[in-house]
């Protein structure tokens, strides 16, 4: 522990890593969500209590900033704190270093929401009242927003089929593995030796649940490609800006 920041020491595994055996997005992202889980575990309510108690934390924002994904084995740090809540929202950052050198980081938007009938709570200090609450840091100057004209400007690039292996506890496509799809929808990345991920900014819309297909909507602009993606009734599932390198 380091102040509010929980830290936890492990390795960039196998699963995690692409051919070059570099960290993917996707898993850099994991490595994060399960620092969040185990400082929840350790600071009460646990996510499985939540989820016992009919609640459950929905991300509806993730910002990530890549500076030097690590390979595969290499040792990491990994740190989570959350932020005080405010109204519907609580926020949580996080860090990813090697020997104090820093190496990625995210910003993250949270709702509670109560399992059941889909409302949002309100949340004060005292619904974690466990929790050390630190400063938010705030990765991007500009708003992530997909302007109309650029939305018709997509072209239509792929779909998925929400299967099994996509979905947590909460019966819908886990937030970390739309990263995977999307990156499977960038040319550059199959160039795997000289092309990489180095930011994403996504806000999450409405749940894939089990059994849904999504469309996967998709335009370039220089070293960033901009991706919307559909369910089956038209309604906007994601949205997302990944830059690469």
């Amino acid at each position: 522990m380091d102040g509010y920041k929980f830290t936890r020491d492990t390795y960039m595994d196998t699963y995690n890593t692409d051919i070059a055996r570099r960290a993917t997005a996707g898993g850099i992202l994991r490595q994060f969500n399960e620092t969040a889980t185990q400082n929840m575990s350790a600071f009460r309510p646990s996510y499985d209590e939540l989820l016992d108690s009919g609640r459950a934390l929905m991300v509806s924002r993730m910002d990530i900033e890549i500076l030097d994904p690590p390979f595969m084995e290499e040792p990491i740090q990994v740190s989570t704190w959350p932020v005080l809540p405010k109204g519907a929202i609580i926020r949580r950052c996080y860090e990813m270093s090697k020997d104090g050198v820093l190496l990625a980081r995210a910003s993250s938007d949270w709702a509670l929401v109560e399992t059941a009938s889909r409302k949002i709570l309100r949340m004060t200090p005292d619904t974690f009242p466990n929790y050390r609450y630190g400063d938010y840091v705030n990765l991007f100057d500009k708003k992530f927003h997909i302007s109309k004209e650029t939305a018709a400007s997509m072209e239509t690039a792929d779909t998925h089929k929400v299967t099994l292996r996509d979905c947590d506890c909460n019966g819908h496509m886990n937030n970390t593995y739309y990263l995977d799809v999307l990156c499977d929808a960038i040319p550059e990345l199959y160039d795997y030796e000289h092309h990489w991920v180095n930011s994403v900014r996504l806000h999450f819309a409405k749940e894939a649940p089990l059994g849904s297909e999504i469309t996967l909507r998709r335009c370039k602009d220089g070293d960033t490609y901009l991706f919307q993606t559909f369910l089956e009734d038209g309604s906007l599932n994601i949205e997302c800006q990944i830059g690469i390198v």
